[in-house]
């Protein structure tokens, strides 16, 4: 069974979001922590909690100097040309680089050729640094969340097999979260 999972989901509604991402098949979101932990979310930190956890988390960053950083699990790109060539020397092996979909919302027909044709190429570099890409919503409310099949047409636009996507996805996140000192609650 595939497991599909949208990274980037900011809420201040979790219980909302999680049952709109059960209606767009999504199985997992990714959001801020806010004091309640929920099942099926992974939460995204900017650093690394001073105790034993009772969630599942990644650590997060847009900060290009961050990128070499061992306590970085993922790297939200916001301009892929911009930061193209400090990714070519600076990115370590394991690391995820996340695209959020939000950023295109409202961008005319060849911003959004160049946005696919950076994914096309950063996914490329993903495979060639053993990174793992992931492409998120981005979503700031539930109306702007993503379903997995549009998910998966964004990924055959990139010439991405989704299939293989979800698996490595998966396999990546059971490394990163695998990793952590949390309580499975």
């Amino acid at each position: 069974m595939i497991t599909r999972r949208d990274l980037c989901v900011h809420s201040n509604n979790i219980e909302k979001e999680l049952r709109t991402a059960e209606i767009l098949g999504i199985d997992e979101i990714g959001s801020e922590y806010r004091g309640v932990i929920h099942r099926n979310v992974i939460y995204r930190l900017d650093k690394r909690p001073t105790h034993v956890t009772n969630f599942p988390y990644l650590l997060i960053s847009e900060e290009i100097r961050e990128i070499s950083s061992p306590w970085l699990d993922v790297f939200v790109i916001r301009d892929y040309p911009k930061v193209k060539s400090v990714l070519r020397r600076k990115v370590r092996t394991g690391l995820g680089l996340e695209i959020l979909i939000n950023d295109i919302r409202g961008a005319d027909g060849c911003r959004v050729g160049k946005w696919f044709e950076s994914i096309r190429d950063l996914y490329k570099l993903t495979k060639s640094t053993c990174c793992q890409l992931i492409l998120s919503s981005g979503a700031e409310s539930s109306g702007e969340m993503i379903a997995a099949r549009s998910l998966e047409s964004f990924l055959l636009l990139c010439n991405i097999d989704p299939a293989t996507y979800w698996q490595e996805l998966e396999s990546w996140i059971d490394v990163k979260i695998g990793r952590r000192c949390y309580v499975d609650a």
